[in-house]
């Protein structure tokens, strides 16, 4: 995380927050909450550096005997199919 010196919040509204009653108060926190989160989802995802490729793990599948190009295909497509639907899952903003 970023140690940002901008001060997003002013005096005016702080002020006013500590005269907010529960209630008001909970909706600014959700606010601030939903804001935060949806941001985060724009934000470009840092992918977690994988121990082994898709490329090096395709090439070994391909040396095993019985399994050909024609096969080292499909099974290519299913992973790209699988990881493009859970980029899509993850896509979902709350409000």
């Amino acid at each position: 995380m970023e140690n940002n010196k901008k001060y997003v919040t002013t005096r005016a509204v702080y002020k006013a927050i500590k005269k907010y009653d529960h209630q008001q108060f909970d909706e600014f926190c959700k606010s601030v909450y939903v804001e935060g989160y949806n941001a985060g989802l724009k934000q470009p995802a840092e992918e977690p550096e994988a121990s082994v490729s898709i490329e090096e793990v395709l090439k070994v599948i391909g040396e095993v005997k019985g399994v050909g190009p024609a096969l080292t295909g499909k099974i290519r497509n299913a992973v790209d199919n699988m990881i493009a639907e859970r980029r899509i899952k993850g896509e979902k903003q709350i409000n």
